[in-house]
């Protein structure tokens, strides 16, 4: 791929300025059932984007396969799809930040791995969650590793350069005891190959898979709900959205006119942090070619202002935030800041209470510009400040703007999904709990 002629050439059909977004992903994966390999999946694909102005308005292409037979082609679509865009709005090819944060790229290479090693770490993995008397089957043991590389160049001068090694494995489990029934799932990101550990991590799903039989519903009230990090985590991930200039350009968000004012507690603050070292991936620029960097979003309940892309960052008269993902606005690794409670000192005052473990619907439960939620959900009964029986087959039900004005603990667990939500475990003091009639 020659981007030099590929540029040369769009300037030579008339664009104002062309950028290229060029990616390769290679990846495999494996899947083990029943001690056989079930599935053996290597795959190589590259894209290519293009962005280009044209009398003033942003053109966009985006192909497969890259070849330079087919760049002529795709720059004569790329112009027709710029003539096509009615709406006036900003078109900007970015010059470059004056300085990018450094991110060392992970240089383990897993192809140097033997596949028969693989093979039979996932055998192991799936031969220790079936040892268990209460394990009745297996359902899925996979392993999928992935080497990303991008290249983003323009005719302003930018070359940046990105590369993502990692690999991961999950496992689900089902568990019985009698009538009971539970399923259990653990999920592995590693970036070297000799820190998965499959026994133990087989050994952690049956630890999770026993937590939860026995569980039964409880009485129908107002309980004080300790979420766990996952799924705090998750609900955040869901409101994410909300603090994107989109959503305000859009009227989709309750915080448009609320930048610099008191939005939740004092104590909460949400941070975009693209560098964090204990989340799975790090993000020196953007899609767009905007240096990322650490900010808040919340601090000390006060709403500090939306992230964006150039082409919002240019309506609103503000700097870009390194948030152009994608085509769109998205977070990079959004988190609720900890403290430095433990999680059992954080539960220690609450005598009669839930905590929360799985979340189902979060989508359909969920409407996001009001905040209210209506979830079914499993866990663990709370009882004098420790983890007592399995709870299933209840809904938990409120607001997420007003849990975060009613928070009484965070504990200082904070762990990050693979989409690049974190949370630690927090503590509301109320939420609306249906079960079992009265």
């Amino acid at each position: 791929m020659n981007t030099k002629l590929w540029l040369q050439k769009g300037l030579d059909k008339g664009l104002t300025d062309v950028e290229i977004n060029a990616s390769v992903n290679d990846s495999v994966k494996v899947v083990v059932y029943e001690g056989k390999v079930e599935e053996n999946t290597v795959s190589n694909v590259s894209s290519v984007s293009i962005r280009g102005i044209y009398n003033g308005k942003m053109g966009k292409v985006k192909f497969e396969h890259i070849s330079d037979d087919q760049v002529d082609r795709m720059l004569d679509q790329l112009i027709d799809n710029a003539k096509a865009i009615t709406v006036d709005e900003p078109a900007i090819i970015f010059e470059g930040s004056p300085s990018y944060p450094e991110v060392k790229p992970n240089d383990f290479d897993f192809s140097s791995v033997p596949m028969t090693k693989k093979v039979e770490a996932l055998k192991v993995l799936e031969s220790t969650i079936k040892t268990n008397e209460h394990v009745s089957a297996v359902q899925s043991t996979v392993y999928q590793e992935n080497n990303s590389e991008a290249i983003l160049t323009n005719t302003k001068g930018l070359h940046l350069e990105r590369k993502n090694r990692f690999a991961y494995a999950y496992s689900i489990g089902v568990f019985g005891e009698g009538e009971d029934k539970a399923t259990a799932m653990e999920f592995d990101v590693f970036k070297t190959f000799d820190t998965f550990e499959p026994k133990a991590f087989g050994e952690k799903i049956i630890d999770k898979g026993l937590k939860k039989l026995g569980g039964k519903s409880i009485e129908t009230k107002g309980y004080p709900v300790v979420f766990s990090n996952e799924t705090f985590s998750s609900l955040l991930g869901v409101f994410s959205s909300l603090f994107s200039q989109e959503s305000a350009l859009r009227n989709l968000t309750p915080f448009k006119d609320k930048v610099g004012t008191s939005i939740f507690q004092s104590d909460i603050n949400i941070i975009d942090h693209p560098l964090h070292e204990s989340a799975y991936f790090q993000y020196p620029f953007d899609d767009e070619g905007v240096a990322c960097e650490k900010k808040h979003i919340i601090e000390n309940g006060v709403f500090k202002g939306f992230v964006n892309d150039l082409k919002t960052a240019s309506m609103f008269n503000q700097k870009p935030t390194g948030n152009g993902f994608n085509g769109g606005i998205s977070m990079t690794n959004i988190y609720l800041e900890p403290t430095d409670v433990t999680f059992e000192d954080m539960i220690a005052p609450i005598e009669d209470g839930v905590y929360i473990t799985n979340l189902v619907g979060l989508h359909a439960g969920v409407k996001q510009v009001s905040g209210e939620f209506s979830l079914q959900a499993s866990g663990f009964k709370i009882k004098q400040g420790q983890l007592d029986h399995a709870v299933k087959m209840i809904v938990v039900s409120g607001n997420f703007f007003d849990a975060l004005n009613h928070v009484k603990g965070i504990a200082s667990d904070l762990k990050f999904s693979i989409s690049g939500t974190g949370s630690p475990s927090v503590f509301i003091d109320e939420l609306s709990i249906s079960g079992e009639s009265a």
